[in-house]
């Protein structure tokens, strides 16, 4: 919440600290007199306080963690869940509290990154190099001038870009292991905006190990290739900022390791992305008054193509093109610890396809949020509701869907000790996929229902920050894909419902120049549909019960190292979790070092420093160690 602070006392510290300033600048075309009064005008200090659990990983940590993708740096935070599909090339997806990922809003410098297609995001697909910070919240912010889209998320992911604070331009190479090749080139003006690009190539075809019960086998990765560009600017005037984003890949999709362990048979499906985006947003913050506003269109194009003589799987040769404009426009007004704030935005979406009897369809979507703020003597309470309407328009009927969701937060600050809670309604709309998709879509789906609480408790100190959270989740009609038409035709349609409770601890440390972020997370999540059946009270798929993660950051002068470490439990992948044995627990470990030298830098990192092979997904190998060197030159 944004809070404003008239204090004499500050006025009072300002103008000592000029007249001293006064003092001891030499002037010689006049005297200044010590006993002298010098009056200035009012000074009025502006701060933000998130009262809502988050996790932050700062610029200095981000450049410290081996990474090429902000899913590294996401997997290091408390209750977050990746799934990998492997490889560089491979998709990346976050999951927060085991609600599923499209529960999860992902956010760049205030504006949603959707795909109203499937409904996730691909967070292989966004670089760190150009961030100030990537920030998790639960729930959401509670502060002024949110968009209505910002309360439509059961947890928000929020990429912040990096502001320049020189002017400077930077070349790197990197060479890593498997073939992989990237070359980038960054020019920053200071303060007023970027320019970033990066090509990369890698083979892929790294080594696997893979050992169950009945198998044991050693093989070579295949058709994981990828070449992929990014460019992307950046511009910042007084209270304006304008972001566009262009990404093009072309990549070999090398499927689960089933049936070509010998690598007699190899999945020869490919595909082609074209990704891009341009935004504009304006914000005005002023001592009682604010407004903001968004405009955003995205283009989006994919093309899979699997049709091959030598493919065992499914043939396709499709085309997909995504279209979505979203505009956004925010109001707040505070007074003396009360705040109110109204926002309303509207979003297009279409999707067309050369999908067999796949009709063209185009969705509305409009959102509008009211919100209370009360600020008082260590008290912070947000109260907000948001009613959501979604129209579909394609051939054949189709039912508008009209909710109302709501959701209250508030926290209690005393000295450097704060307890908060919250309590959230969520829910998710089925995508387009789930609706009109040929073979499984269902056009009767009903949306998913969140009800989520949470309990937690902060320390904050000038070396530390400590905080712990317990939560319950509640999902209600929970879209699922079953084979209900025979064994090779699923259909998409509502199942039950889950539960999940956990908690979150993280501390974040800094003492000099070391850092330290430690997370652990626990969480007990279960299918509770129906007591006769077999899977009653068995873990949701992909959901471990223990989590740990360590980053150690260092930095002297112009040296600079980092080591982290993942602990992730055994995770069931069946739904009746007594059919296959789980993945097994893994731990791994990444090692970073960077030095600088003038205008020349060289990074050199290691990622699985101690050879362990893993799954995120069944029958989908992780790489095993790989290593990395960069070189960077500043002009």
């Amino acid at each position: 919440m944004t809070c404003c602070i008239k204090s004499p006392r500050l006025i009072a510290s300002v103008c000592v600290v000029v007249s001293v300033a006064i003092n001891a600048y030499p002037v010689r075309a006049q005297r200044l007199h010590t006993d002298s009064l010098y009056r200035i005008d009012e000074v009025v200090v502006t701060g933000t306080k998130d009262v809502t659990p988050h996790q932050t990983i700062s610029r200095e940590q981000i450049n410290g963690i081996p990474s090429s993708s902000v899913a590294d740096a996401l997997k290091y935070l408390a209750g977050v869940q990746i799934k990998d599909y492997g490889g560089l090339g491979g998709q990346k997806t976050i999951n927060v509290r085991s609600l599923g990922s499209q529960h999860v809003g992902v956010y760049l410098d205030g504006v949603r990154i959707t795909n109203a297609q499937n409904g996730t995001v691909d967070l292989g697909k966004y670089s760190l190099h150009t961030l100030e910070s990537v920030s998790l919240f639960n729930a959401n912010k509670a502060e002024m001038l949110m968009t209505a889209s910002e309360y439509a998320s059961a947890s928000t992911v929020y990429m912040r870009t990096h502001r320049p604070d020189s002017t400077a331009l930077v070349a790197s190479y990197t060479n890593a292991s498997f073939g992989t090749h990237k070359a980038g080139l960054t020019f920053s003006y200071k303060n007023l905006g970027f320019i970033d690009a990066a090509i990369t190539r890698s083979k892929g075809d790294y080594p696997f190990e893979y050992h169950t019960e009945y198998e044991d086998t050693t093989g070579t990765r295949r058709n994981s290739d990828i070449t992929m560009f990014r460019i992307e600017g950046c511009a910042f005037y007084k209270d304006v900022e304008w972001h566009t984003y262009y990404f093009n890949s072309r990549r070999g999709l090398p499927g689960g390791v089933v049936r070509r362990l010998s690598d007699t048979y190899t999945d020869v499906g490919r595909e082609w992305d074209r990704n891009f985006f341009t935004q504009l947003s304006y914000k005005k913050q002023t001592e009682r008054i604010g407004i903001r506003g968004i405009v955003k269109y995205s283009n989006d194009f994919l093309h899979y193509c699997s049709d091959y003589p030598e493919n065992i799987s499914v043939h396709a040769d499709n085309r997909y093109h995504h279209q979505d404009i979203y505009t956004a426009l925010s109001g707040g007004y505070t007074h003396r610890g009360f705040g109110t704030s109204a926002s309303t935005d509207l979003r297009w979406s279409d999707l067309t396809t050369d999908v067999k009897n796949f009709h063209y369809v185009y969705r509305l979507d409009s959102k509008t949020s009211v919100s209370a703020f009360y600020n008082n003597k260590g008290v912070n309470v947000n109260i907000s509701g948001m009613y959501t309407h979604i129209s579909d328009n394609t051939r054949g009927t189709t039912k508008p869907l009209s909710r109302f969701t709501y959701n209250a937060l508030a926290s209690y600050t005393f000295r450097r000790w704060m307890l908060r809670c919250f309590y959230k309604t969520v829910f998710r709309a089925p995508t387009l996929n789930d609706l009109y998709y040929t073979l499984v879509g269902n056009r009767n789906l009903r949306p998913e229902y969140t009800k989520q609480f949470d309990i937690g408790l902060t320390y904050t100190d000038k070396w530390f920050n400590i905080q712990a959270d317990w939560y319950y989740n509640h999902v209600e009609d929970r879209i699922v894909c079953l084979p209900l038409k025979g064994s090779y035709q699923w259909t998409m349609l509502n199942y039950g419902y889950t539960r999940c409770m956990g908690v979150d601890v993280s501390i974040n440390a800094r003492y000099r120049q070391h850092s330290l972020l430690l997370t652990g997370t626990y969480q007990d999540d279960r299918n509770r549909t129906d007591p006769t059946e077999d899977a009653y009270n068995d873990y949701i798929a992909y959901s471990p019960q223990w989590s740990f993660t360590a980053v150690y950051t260092f930095t002297w002068k112009k040296l600079s190292a980092s080591l982290s470490h993942m602990f992730v439990d055994k995770r069931y992948w069946t739904a009746e979790n007594a059919i296959e044995e789980p993945l097994s627990a893994y731990n791994c470990t990444d090692i970073k070092v960077g030095y600088r030298y003038g205008d020349i830098g060289i990074e050199a990192e290691c990622q699985d420093l101690f050879d362990v092979r893993y799954e995120m997904i069944q029958r989908w190998p992780m790489p095993g160690r790989r290593f990395a060197i960069t070189l960077k030159y500043h002009l």
